[in-house]
């Protein structure tokens, strides 16, 4: 199969590295010439095409950032085939799939998985293995180009996952955009510290993720930003019961949310 990516960043490139091994033949294009050049470097693509090239291609992955993500799509459709499948992997779904509603071959897309760092010197063939990959079709995509998709995404060892687009939005706004935020806190705050060094595995673990790109996040919290304001008041007040309990000494409540969190986490 003939595979365009459009944006041979992270993802793309990651993409583009996972499907070559399955013997699909891939083509790139990036408005930054030089990660179009360190993808093919990295064997991510074959070849690196003008933009209408690469969108007449079999299947389009538009894998840009959120703020240029329909614009971006919307010119894909200006060049594609008619028997082009088109897919994209933003983190933000319902705007984009209200704009994709009446477009049958167009099945919105999100893989859960990524790295701290950004472009395509950190992509990787395994970045999908075993993570989930959200679809948001609406009821008129095609029945063939979701099945396309899911075949693709299963070659790449993801897990496809259907899900309405609000309640991705709202499930990530919890599951990824919030732990960025906290993370970007904790090394605000451990900035200060003295003696920065005696962190443990447990500062390592949270912090992971707080050097991510500023610019993508800050469109990708922004494009998200009723969501995540939910969330964000949601884990204020409850930080702010634990905070009254601590500061009261109250040990029975402390003890109490202790056994809650324990038992969420073992499963029980």
């Amino acid at each position: 199969m003939r595979i365009g990516i459009i944006g041979t960043g992270l993802i793309g490139a990651s993409v583009g590295m996972a499907l070559k091994k399955h013997g699909h033949v891939v083509f790139g294009w990036d408005l930054n010439q030089e990660n179009s050049s360190t993808a093919k470097r990295r064997f991510a693509i074959d070849e690196s095409l003008d933009f209408e090239d690469v969108c007449q291609t079999d299947v389009v992955f538009v894998c840009v950032p959120p703020a240029s993500l329909i614009n971006t799509s919307e010119a894909v459709y200006q060049h594609k085939l008619p028997e082009t499948v088109v897919t994209d992997c933003g983190s933000v779904k319902s705007a984009l799939t209200v704009w994709a509603k009446d477009k049958t071959d167009f099945v919105p897309g999100h893989p859960m998985a990524g790295h701290e760092k950004s472009g395509p010197l950190f992509a990787s063939d395994w970045m999908f293995r075993n993570a989930k990959w959200i679809l948001t079709p609406s009821l008129s995509t095609s029945k063939d180009a979701v099945t396309k998709i899911e075949e693709l995404v299963k070659e790449m060892q993801a897990i496809p996952v259907h899900l309405a687009p609000d309640l991705h939005d709202q499930h990530v706004a919890l599951l990824s955009h919030l732990p960025h935020i906290l993370a970007g806190l904790l090394l605000q705050m451990g900035s200060d510290l003295s003696a920065p060094q005696v962190s443990g595995g447990s500062w390592k673990d949270l912090t992971r993720v707080g050097g991510v790109d500023p610019g993508l996040w800050t469109q990708i919290l922004i494009e998200n930003r009723v969501q995540v304001d939910s969330v964000l008041r949601d884990f204020q007040a409850r930080l702010e019961s634990v905070r009254q309990s601590v500061s009261s000494s109250d040990s029975n409540a402390l003890s109490t949310w202790l056994t809650e969190v324990a038992k969420t986490k073992n499963g029980s």
